[in-house]
């Protein structure tokens, strides 16, 4: 029986979670296991769109991200990237975790400038689209988690 550090409950072997407060259960050791790496992050916001997305039907709004949240996932995994998460019409991608490459920034960088080419290439497919992004990078020190699942 594994004992939760949160709520003190007893939880079977193999669970992940409590099963009374649903903290995650760390391993025999006591601590999740993590490691002090630099990252790179990448930040791209569609510019304006959260205002205009409240006056179209839901259904237009997922017709709109979908093509362009694949779009951007494809440009930052052939780079290296790792998309950590999609915020409303945002992304949030990490370079150097779950693995590190020396050129971690300058792989983001290209990224960057290949998302901005992709959105004029989808706003010229579809004028109506009127796409304009924003992107913001950022370099430095994290702890990362080792059993996170990229």
């Amino acid at each position: 029986m594994r004992t939760c550090s949160t709520c003190g409950k007893k939880n079977p072997d193999d669970a992940r979670f409590c099963a009374t407060c649903g903290s995650p259960l760390v391993d025999e050791a006591g601590s999740t296991r993590e490691e002090r790496k630099i990252i790179t992050v990448l930040f791209a916001d569609l510019v304006g769109f959260t205002s205009r997305s409240e006056r179209l039907d839901p259904e237009d709004v997922r017709a709109t991200l979908t093509p362009y949240f694949a779009r951007l996932r494809e440009e930052l995994e052939r780079r290296g990237g790792t998309v950590e998460k999609f915020i409303g019409d945002a992304v949030m991608a990490v370079f150097g975790a779950p693995t590190a490459h020396e050129d971690d920034p300058e792989r983001a960088i290209r990224a960057a400038l290949a998302i901005r080419e992709a959105v004029v290439e989808m706003n010229e497919q579809d004028p109506e689209l009127d796409l304009h992004v924003r992107i913001g990078i950022n370099s430095g020190e994290a702890l990362v988690s080792l059993a996170a699942d990229p």
